[in-house]
């Protein structure tokens, strides 16, 4: 009854080292990278539809407000 059980076990081990090694390489998320480059300029025209105009956030004259939520 004892090398039943030692078979058995043996066996499960051998199977489970079987899946790791033919699962290890699958990958169900694709890898990503960071962009290598230039840098990408990014320009707001637009928030909820409405137009920026003369903001100049570098200290100069300010044009209309910006709509802005705060929630607690």
């Amino acid at each position: 009854m004892k090398t039943d059980v030692y078979t058995k076990t043996v066996l499960t081990v051998i199977a489970c080292c079987l899946v790791y090694i033919v699962g290890r390489d699958i990958r169900l998320v694709d890898n990503s990278y960071a962009q290598t480059g230039a840098t990408v300029d990014i320009n707001i025209t637009q928030i909820g539809g409405k137009r920026i105009e003369g903001i100049d956030l570098m200290g100069g004259s300010y044009g209309p407000s910006l709509p802005v939520k705060v929630f607690k």
